[in-house]
């Protein structure tokens, strides 16, 4: 077998310890277990990840990292501000579809007490990444009068952000609901139109 190049090696060792630590949670994680399952050594993975809070940490990176990569790629096709805000969505259900090991992972750690995961495991620039994107297509929405400005830029991003993460959840961990296209534009359309019966005039 020919030998993995740098790049495979180091994504195959990631791809194992996803699955590891989705199953077994950080403690109960074995870095031997991660290894066995890909036939590489120890030191292959102290080389790109040092320990294995290191490993931890560039799982989260990895996760945080890809699906923005996703999220911008959909909306850099999409035009109109409906638009944007249905790409955000259907790339995050995309996402949260493909791989809901991951999704797994970055939810625990998100409620993990203190001392049950390693320390700094994710910057707080990269947890924010996600809400700031979100909020500057809201602030687009408000300077073209597409949205309240009775609202402001805070409340309506949190209202839409909070929306695609629950959405994401309760699939997720209660199989309840679809996460596609339709789901997607399902979301944005309450979310701009809101939940009140609209009546005519007189009535």
């Amino acid at each position: 077998m020919a030998a993995k190049a740098p790049r495979d090696a180091r994504q195959t060792v990631l791809e194992s310890a996803i699955r590891e630590f989705a199953k077994k949670g950080y403690s109960g994680a074995s870095i031997q277990d991660v290894l066995s399952a890909t036939g590489l050594s120890k030191p292959t993975l102290y080389y790109y990840f040092e320990s294995k809070a290191g490993l931890f940490r560039a799982i989260l990176e990895y996760a945080f990292d890809e699906s923005l990569r996703r999220i911008e790629a959909r909306v850099d096709r999409a035009t109109g501000f409906r638009e944007r805000l249905i790409a955000v969505t259907a790339g995050v259900f995309e996402f949260a579809m493909e791989r809901p090991e991951l999704f797994r992972i970055v939810y625990s750690t998100a409620f993990a007490a203190p001392e049950e995961i390693p320390s700094d495991s994710l910057a707080l620039d990269k947890k924010k990444r996600h809400f700031d994107y979100v909020r500057g297509i809201v602030a687009a929405g408000l300077k073209s009068g597409e949205l309240n400005s009775e609202f402001s830029e805070d409340e309506l991003a949190h209202g839409i952000y909070g929306a695609i993460s629950h959405k994401t959840r309760m699939h997720l961990l209660c199989e309840e609901g679809k996460l596609n296209a339709k789901s997607a534009a399902r979301v944005v359309d309450l979310f701009l139109s809101g939940a009140v019966r609209r009546t005519g005039k007189g009535k």
